[in-house]
């Protein structure tokens, strides 16, 4: 089955919309159907929090293997460096306190009183 799902965005916004087709299996629209009527939402905003969650999961994954800097992970997100660390915390994710993007970050949110020299 082909399934076709409209990413729009209302007048003045930055972002374009796109439109992209995705092929499902019978069993996996009726999936998506199920979960559809029990939160009684429609289908394009049901796909684009599925979407969004598993890009979040993801990339948590890639940061806990180490192919993404916790940075670039919250660049990818779209969320501040705070919020990332948020979500690693929930997630039980360990972090690399003692990276330099860390330390950076410290400084420039907290001062140069909070961060020892030999931190930097």
């Amino acid at each position: 089955m082909y399934y076709n799902v409209f990413f729009l965005y209302g007048k003045g916004m930055s972002k374009k919309s796109s439109v992209i087709t995705v092929r499902l299996s019978r069993r996996d629209l009726e999936r998506v159907e199920a979960v559809r009527a029990l939160e009684n939402v429609d289908r394009s905003t049901l796909l684009k929090e599925f979407i969004e969650d598993g890009l979040s999961r993801r990339v948590v994954h890639l940061y806990r293997r180490g192919k993404l800097t916790a940075g670039r992970a919250a660049e990818i997100l779209g969320i501040s460096l705070r919020e990332f660390l948020e979500m690693l915390e929930r997630e039980g994710v360990p972090v690399n306190w003692d990276s330099k993007v860390f330390k950076e970050y410290m400084k420039e949110k907290y001062g140069e009183s909070n961060v020892a020299p030999s931190d930097i």
